[in-house]
């Protein structure tokens, strides 16, 4: 329970953390538009709603929301919904003219990574069958 514990604070902590630092063009992720995961015109934005770096936030705190639950089915799919979401924002980036990946990135797909690995060390319940 303590590794799942750290793991998953550690990547809730990547995952927003990560937000908030340059993905791209010298860019914060909170200031990038959602439309970066399907378009490679994508602009920027000042909501936090709307912006690739708020999706990360809220994938991080599900992740931690995810620890109520022993078997941490809801972690590895917050961490799995990460890595999908920066996988996407990779291809748009490399299809666009600039292909600069910066550490915000990296960090959050760090997080998603620890996220996975959180919930992989849930507990799950044994059926004892006698015959």
């Amino acid at each position: 329970m303590t590794s799942r514990l750290l793991l998953t604070a550690l990547g809730a902590a990547g995952l927003i953390g990560g937000a908030f630092m340059d993905w791209t063009r010298n860019v914060q992720g909170t200031h990038i538009s959602w439309r970066a995961l399907y378009d490679s015109a994508f602009g920027s934005t000042t909501d936090l709603v709307q912006s690739v770096g708020g999706v990360s936030i809220l994938v991080g705190l599900v992740a931690v929301l995810g620890l109520a639950d022993a078997s941490g089915w809801l972690t590895r799919l917050a961490g799995a919904v990460g890595v999908v979401g920066l996988v996407l924002f990779v291809i748009e980036v490399q299809r666009s003219s600039d292909h600069g990946l910066q550490i915000g990135m990296w960090l959050a797909l760090a997080g998603s990574v620890l996220c996975i690995a959180a919930g992989l060390g849930g507990s799950r319940d044994t059926v004892v069958v006698d015959e």
